[in-house]
């Protein structure tokens, strides 16, 4: 049986919270079956691993993507057009500047190739989302990490002084994945003015959405200013759709075109009429929003209640110290089918908690203090 790369990632996910479920064995409803043979399913863990979104994809994106079965023969050149006229006056540019690929993924990954080629150096912060960086291996970079500063924010000023002649591209995730955390527009504002003409600024937005602190907000209007800065975004994240894969860029033309040159696929139809469904449904995305930020509001206060040190999280989840090595409180949760486990190096007693459903906070908030007092009573 093939099985996609979600079904083996979760598969894989679920042979770690436990050596009796068979991770290759997924039937095609999705049920997971017991590593016996014996047919019986196993019990769903709760995934917390991924930064997905639960409460997605809205009812108005779920409904065009049934409807689009009938008609997934045909190949999606008018709906691309018709996604980026919408996303253009959403972001009040012209279609000229918009790029869309197959999730901000798909886009990161051509950045990556297009800077990194020939030995380009290309700055991001440590930690940070690797998927740019990742690829820019391949393309022959040289990368440059800069570590987070001590509240865990990118330090650009840090990031300005690695600038050198053999710079290409500085990436900035903000806010930040793993971190969660996040600077304000004008610190970017002024980064990016501070650079040489003929260096790209990637500014990957994927989890603006839930941010909620002052200053904390796009700098498209530095694409406004010709400033040659890409700024990305992706339906993955509040949109719930990290599953269909769609995701854009803003830019100036001639760097949107570079880009779109760069893709590695072709966006498929689903991605294309659910965004648009998705965009228009702002009731969705408001509820959306307001359950996140109150799920991870009741996660950060348990934190300090129990005094355990985390970052400012702007995102859809919680970075935070468990106060031991992380494969303690990984394992300790398996036990309870719950899987947070990802390790981010230097941060070795760090946990990215990505915010659930509320029953799912309450799970992990039950586990948490379980943890805490197991730990302090040893």
């Amino acid at each position: 049986m093939d099985l996609s790369r979600r079904e083996l990632l979760t598969a894989s996910a679920l042979a770690l919270a436990s050596p009796k479920v068979a991770w290759s064995a997924v039937s095609a409803g999705g049920r997971r079956v017991a590593a016996d043979g014996a047919g019986a399913a196993s019990a769903q863990p709760i995934v917390l691993c991924w930064n997905e979104n639960p409460y997605g994809p809205s009812p108005a994106a779920r409904a065009v993507l049934s409807g689009t079965i009938p008609i997934a023969c045909r190949y999606p050149d008018e709906d691309i057009e018709q996604l980026v006229a919408v996303l253009a006056k959403k972001e009040k540019f012209p279609a000229a500047h918009i790029v869309v690929g197959t999730g901000s993924g798909e886009l990161l990954c051509a950045l990556g190739f297009l800077h990194g080629k020939g030995g380009g150096e290309i700055i991001a912060a440590e930690p940070t989302y690797a998927e740019l960086t990742n690829y820019a291996k391949h393309a022959g970079a040289e990368l440059k990490f800069v570590p987070v500063d001590k509240q865990l924010n990118h330090d650009l000023a840090a990031m300005r002084a690695a600038v050198s002649a053999r710079t290409r591209a500085v990436y900035i995730c903000n806010p930040n994945n793993p971190t969660g955390t996040a600077i304000s527009a004008a610190a970017i504002r002024s980064f990016v003015g501070s650079l040489p003409d003929s260096v790209t600024t990637i500014v990957d937005e994927a989890y603006l959405d839930f941010a909620d602190t002052d200053g904390v907000q796009t700098v498209t209007d530095l694409v406004g200013a010709g400033k040659r800065v890409v700024v990305l975004r992706t339906f993955s994240k509040i949109h719930g759709m990290a599953g269909v894969r769609c995701g854009y860029g803003i830019t100036r033309p001639d760097l949107a075109a570079e880009i779109a040159a760069a893709r590695m696929s072709s966006a498929n139809i689903f991605a294309m009429r659910a965004a648009r469904a998705s965009l228009a449904d702002e009731a969705f995305l408001t509820d959306t929003r307001r359950r996140i930020i109150a799920s991870r509001k009741r996660i950060t206060d348990e934190l300090q209640r129990l005094g355990l040190a985390y970052a400012r999280p702007q995102t859809n989840f919680v970075f935070f110290d468990t106060g031991a090595p992380l494969a303690r409180f990984d394992q300790f949760m398996k036990t309870r089918n719950i899987l947070v486990g990802r390790l981010f190096p230097p941060y070795n007693n760090w946990c990215r908690i990505t915010i659930g459903t509320e029953p799912e906070t309450d799970a992990f908030l039950r586990g948490l203090q379980a943890y805490t007092a197991k730990r302090t009573q040893a």
